[in-house]
């Protein structure tokens, strides 16, 4: 998954040098592994992502990409069922609102890891010949 790098360094950003899924990015571990740090440390967002990215890869033949916007896509709504109806974010989501809006709305409301996802996403979104 080519988008997944991005992904995994704006996680990284936000975890301590000791954390197990911080080592685990760095030395350029497995998908397997860094979940599994991530579980264990709940970084829930992160152990979802790569849960969904392994189950891609499986499902995928070797020359298929994940479909990166699919699985933030699909992350979005999983978190929006946990956000309190009235907040900025969980309003964003519910009305369509772009990714760069609502990781604005994320960061505001102190969801910094989403806030982080949504923005790497988007800037490798924009990266990509249309």
């Amino acid at each position: 998954m080519k988008n997944l790098s991005a992904i995994l360094q704006a996680f990284r950003h936000n975890l301590p040098d000791s954390s197990l899924t911080a080592r685990a990015i760095d030395r350029g571990a497995l998908l397997e592994e860094i979940s599994q740090a991530a579980a264990m440390e709940r970084v829930h967002q992160l152990a979802a992502i790569l849960f969904e990215a392994e189950q891609e890869e499986e499902r995928s033949s070797a020359d298929r990409e994940t479909d990166l916007a699919n699985l933030i896509s699909k992350q979005i709504r999983q978190l929006r069922d946990m956000l309190p109806v009235g907040c900025k974010t969980a309003k964003a989501i519910d009305r369509g609102a772009t990714w760069e809006e609502i990781s604005e709305a994320a960061q505001e409301e102190g969801l910094g890891n989403m806030a982080a996802m949504l923005f790497e996403a988007e800037q490798e979104e924009d990266r990509q010949p249309k």
